[in-house]
């Protein structure tokens, strides 16, 4: 049987409480998602839509932008029958849309088209205000973060894993640290769209850190009740718990990851007695304990980290003075660092970083009060970094204190 390639949703308009909202198939303001070649129709026959026709723009009821057109129909009058907006979708059509009413604001929500060539990277969470906001950037052009949707609960200290489809979200405290969580929350990184459950991290922990390449996301470390030494994984594409994969050399947290398609490395991190500048490794595809990679030029501890497919670049931390280093070390040969260049301005505990294979960016974290700056730099020559944008989580000025990744990062190149 051929594949069905034009898809209905039925809309309705009901009154929540906060004014008019449109409902699509019952549900409230849903994020839609339309694919590459295929039509989706929003029938308007109930009477509810009478006065509130739906169309599409590229901003939030079409403000600052035009009404887009660009493969759209439209028939009859919203709440008699026949009413529809239907659009055509190709891979020309923007990633993202918004559909709202032309004779009403706040009713609508966005529409998101996955593309084979976005890369992005994302993070979730922030700190000292808890929250459960996860932002998104696109890496094809400098910019702003913007609003992906909401995880599971608000937290902080999270640990992420970017997969090509997939990314997600580790453990982290619902309360400041009180409270663990062993939680896995997932997205795919191509929409937009609140998180849903994956399953459960082997233990409870905050500040795991993450990586992981095509198959197997990998993960060490982190704090619940002590220093935590162990590593878990997960098959990216398959629901389900996280096994155990062995033991990093040191126990520690509030450290990052980054790995080339077969190899992981964790570097940095906070100890018992303060700062590491310990830097181990596994083989992803084999489970085992960590072997010992080198040293970091300094011992240092909220580090962030991202790479290439054959460098992985570590930024910034505390040693405990907040420090503006840039270093890297070639993935496939052990060793200390090498300096890379500086940040534009000392911070730790970076909330955003991930990387396609040209660029790599570190965004938000503490310098000394929370900071909205994406810094970015350039994989292949050294050299400080450059302002990218900023995240938009105004409400904690960028926050700190959790962890992102992409969907095209150095183990998936």
């Amino acid at each position: 049987m051929a594949r069905a390639t034009t898809f209905k949703y039925t809309v309705t308009v009901v009154n929540p409480g906060s004014g008019n909202k449109y409902y699509m198939d019952g549900i409230l303001q849903t994020y839609v998602t339309l694919f590459p070649g295929c039509t989706y129709e929003f029938n308007q026959d109930d009477s509810s839509n009478s006065g509130h026709p739906l169309r599409f723009a590229t901003q939030v009821d079409a403000a600052n932008s035009s009404e887009y057109t660009t493969g759209v129909t439209t028939s009859g009058t919203p709440g008699s029958a026949t009413a529809f907006t239907k659009i055509e979708v190709t891979t020309s059509t923007p990633y993202r849309l918004f559909f709202y009413c032309t004779n009403h604001s706040g009713m609508g929500n966005s529409v998101t088209v996955p593309q084979g060539t976005a890369t992005r990277a994302f993070t979730g969470g922030s700190y000292p205000s808890l929250t459960n906001t996860i932002e998104a950037v696109d890496l094809t052009t400098t910019g702003n973060t913007f609003d992906f949707g909401d995880m599971s609960a608000s937290k902080y200290a999270t640990g992420a894993i970017g997969g090509t489809i997939k990314g997600l979200f580790l453990g982290g405290s619902p309360d400041g640290g009180s409270t663990n969580l062993n939680t896995i929350d997932q997205i795919i990184v191509k929409s937009l769209g609140n998180s849903t459950d994956f399953g459960d991290l082997v233990t409870v922990t905050n500040y795991p850190a993450g990586l992981g390449n095509q198959t197997r996301g990998v993960y060490g470390g982190g704090y619940a009740g002590g220093y935590l030494n162990n590593i878990g994984y997960v098959t990216i594409a398959a629901n389900g718990n996280a096994t155990d994969f062995g033991d990093l050399t040191v126990a520690r947290n509030q450290f990052c990851g980054f790995s080339s398609p077969t190899r992981g490395v964790w570097a940095g991190g906070g100890l018992p007695s303060g700062q590491s500048d310990v830097m181990d490794y596994v083989t992803i595809a084999s489970a085992g304990n960590a072997t010992d990679f080198g040293n970091l030029i300094s011992t240092t501890t909220g580090t962030a980290g991202t790479s290439s497919s054959t460098r992985g670049v570590v930024a910034g931390g505390g040693t405990p003075s907040l420090i503006n280093v840039i270093q890297y070390v070639t993935i496939a040969s052990a060793g200390n660092t090498t300096d890379f260049g500086d940040l534009t301005v000392a911070k730790s505990n970076m909330t955003l970083n991930g990387s396609n294979s040209t660029i790599g960016i570190f965004g938000g974290g503490l310098a000394p009060s929370t900071n909205v700056v994406i810094d970015s730099i350039t994989f292949a020559s050294t050299g400080n970094s450059q302002d990218f944008g900023d995240m938009i989580n105004s409400s904690n000025a960028g926050g700190y204190g959790q962890c992102g990744n992409s969907n095209g990062h150095g183990g998936l190149q």
